[in-house]
């Protein structure tokens, strides 16, 4: 599978509502179902890049930084498309656009996000402070 990374285009937006919705409902298992809203999409990532991974043509996920604080705010892929290098080759396109070492941080109940970063180089660099926050981590 070839996967190539983007700036979004409007085009995106729909299939990029749905595909946070998806990765949201699969990764945070600890909400309730229907917890999750297309709209979020556009309120969590107003302000920011949004670089968007693609094959053929298809949003498959994306990643979203807050430039002024080199700050990974998220990074989410279609659940049928995990453990493919999506996220992978998201991580690897995002290096470019930080001023300085990026931070991100991840809650305490998602082991396998953990465990994603920690594959691509990322560390621990604490512990977080409110409900269920573990990170930060570093590259």
């Amino acid at each position: 599978m070839e996967v190539s990374v983007r700036e979004l285009v409007e085009a995106d937006r729909e299939t990029l509502r749905r595909v946070h919705v998806a990765a949201r409902d699969a990764t945070f298992v600890w909400a309730r179902p229907g917890a999750h809203w297309l709209k979020d999409f556009d309120k969590n990532t107003a302000g920011e890049r949004v670089l968007v991974a693609v094959c053929s043509g298809v949003p498959l996920g994306f990643a979203a930084i807050w430039e002024p604080d080199s700050f990974l705010h998220s990074l989410f892929v279609d659940p049928d498309f995990q453990r493919r290098g999506v996220g992978g080759a998201l991580l690897a396109a995002c290096e470019k656009y930080f001023s300085q070492a990026p931070t991100l941080k991840y809650i305490k109940a998602s082991e396998s996000v953990q465990r994603f970063y920690l594959s691509q180089g990322w560390r621990v660099i604490g512990q977080g402070q409110g409900p269920g926050l573990k990170g930060p981590m570093s590259s």
